[in-house]
């Protein structure tokens, strides 16, 4: 039943927007628990050897990283932020507990001996995270900037100040661009030294897209000093970006990690 654990996650995530849409206590109380609930089965799913995490698979990896992460988050993000640390750690587990429940339907799970293979994917779905917070960051000053605007303070005091959200959102975004930078390096090299070219296929061309967004970002930031409302669309276009890619790059059957002569 590892199709539970992502499925808390999401849950937990969906009842802390009912939180901040609706200021019930009661939703946040029960994304709490939705979260840890789905930290403490994946304990149980991994302790029992449900899941084996000596396997060598990128899957299972994943699906151990989020519960170091999940816990981290509840010991020490959760005293910071107190009733919003679902809105932005649920969707995370969510993401990182995924690729396994596909791999179980699947062949198991993609292996990997290659350690710049690991390092390039991890690196990678790290960023994508990272990017992934930031825009939830986004719409939460998007969100915030709104209420302000049409003197709703009361409904929008439940949620950080505007520059707050700024500023975490904005190194967000600069703490990922390294790591999406070192990423897609990487990729480069390991197409170079699997098929003798540094193209790795429609994937590359998406990495390369995405990464242009968010350099023009960081250099309009600090070339143009753009507003926290700018920053926040220019945020959520470029992650959406990213995610219509690959939508449109498995819809149209493009190839991935191949290179056509």
């Amino acid at each position: 039943m590892i199709i539970l654990v992502p499925v808390l996650y999401f849950s937990s995530f969906i009842l802390s927007i009912y939180y901040i849409y609706s200021g019930k206590l009661n939703s946040s109380r029960a994304s709490s628990w939705l979260f840890l609930s789905a930290l403490i089965y994946q304990i149980i799913l991994l302790v029992n050897q449900t899941i084996d995490f000596k396997l060598k698979n990128i899957e299972t990896s994943l699906f151990v990283a989020s519960v170091f992460l999940s816990i981290f988050a509840y010991i020490f993000i959760r005293q910071n932020i107190k009733n919003l640390y679902c809105f932005f750690i649920s969707p995370v587990g969510f993401i990182l507990t995924v690729p396994l429940l596909m791999a179980a339907n699947g062949d198991g799970g993609a292996a990997y001996n290659n350690r710049i293979l690991i390092i390039h994917v991890l690196l990678n779905i790290l960023s994508h995270t990272t990017l992934l917070i930031s825009s939830i960051f986004s719409i939460m000053f998007i969100y915030q900037h709104r209420k302000f605007k049409n003197k709703k303070v009361k409904k929008a005091s439940r949620l950080p100040s505007l520059s707050l959200i700024e500023k975490v959102n904005f190194n967000l975004i600069i703490c990922s661009f390294p790591i999406m930078t070192i990423g897609l390096v990487l990729g480069f090299l390991l197409a170079k030294n699997q098929i003798g070219s540094y193209w790795f296929g429609t994937v590359s061309a998406i990495s390369i897209f995405s990464w242009l967004i968010y350099f023009s970002i960081i250099q309009m930031r600090i070339i143009y000093n753009l507003s926290g409302f700018k920053i926040s669309i220019l945020s959520l276009l470029g992650f959406s970006s990213i995610v219509a890619s690959y939508i449109f790059m498995y819809l149209l059957k493009l190839p991935s990690h191949t290179f056509i002569q």
